[in-house]
């Protein structure tokens, strides 16, 4: 199936956190443009607070279907993400990161994959993971431990390219700070999932957030898993949004044509 047939889809939005890139942040949108050349998209930045010359940058890129949004501080990638999701008005939504490191030609196909077979998320499998063994290792664990809680044969939770139904993602709670594992969120709200093996590039410009602290974060994250899992057994799913509450506040939006 070629880039074609997804044309005339509604339309595609494309979210990305960022924080710190501003060395990726030109090459990025121009990959993305490469890759959706002839679709109808919208490419969400969410800039977190980042301290760099992210939003300079930003500020020099003239795009018409480009909205950038600048929150007050950094909050995150959790809600930074869902600012994105928040905004965007796509029939599918993408999220990927913005460190170059998701290959955007994998996003046709995967879009027309949930298309064709009624997939509300199609979630990657980083094939050939171009990271260091300090990032894989705590990577794999986690995924196996989470399988053994969940009884879900997830491969590659830290996977961030994903296509969701609008409706998918929209109904997900990333204000239970759990972006890491989203693609169980969505399963706990009766998402149908497939994963699909996707490229992985090797880290251009910038450096990894990847330390210690993000491994104290993931190991604290796991124990707030089983605690979910408990509650979902018991009927009480902590994962379905109630009553829209926005713990992230936005100093600007604005569409750089």
């Amino acid at each position: 199936m070629n880039q074609s047939s997804v044309k005339y889809f509604r339309q595609i939005s494309v979210v990305i956190p960022i924080f710190n890139e501003a060395e990726n942040i030109s090459l990025l949108i121009k990959s993305i443009d490469e890759a959706l050349l002839g679709l109808n998209y919208e490419i969400i930045i969410v800039n977190d607070g980042s301290t760099d010359d992210t939003r300079t940058r930003l500020k020099e890129i003239y795009h018409s279907s480009l909205f950038i949004i600048e929150l007050e501080k950094n909050y995150g990638q959790s809600l930074a993400l869902e600012a994105g999701i928040d905004l965007a008005i796509g029939k599918y939504i993408v999220t990927m990161d913005g460190d170059l490191q998701n290959d955007p030609f994998d996003i046709p196909w995967m879009i027309n994959k949930a298309e064709l077979e009624n997939w509300d998320l199609v979630t990657g499998i980083r094939n050939n993971r171009k990271d260091s063994f300090i990032k894989t290792i705590p990577s794999k664990i986690a995924n196996y431990i989470i399988s053994i809680i969940t009884k879900l044969d997830i491969k590659d939770h830290g996977c961030a390219l994903k296509v969701f139904t609008k409706e998918t993602a929209k109904k997900i709670n990333l204000q239970v700070q759990m972006h890491r594992y989203i693609t169980l969120l969505a399963h706990f709200n009766g998402a149908k999932i497939v994963q699909v093996p996707v490229r992985h590039n090797q880290r251009q410009f910038g450096s990894s957030n990847y330390g210690l602290e993000r491994v104290i974060r993931v190991t604290f994250d796991l124990l707030k898993l089983v605690y979910f899992q408990y509650l979902f057994q018991k009927n009480k799913n902590p994962f379905l949004i109630k009553e829209k509450k926005y713990s992230y506040k936005i100093k600007e939006i604005s569409l750089q044509n």
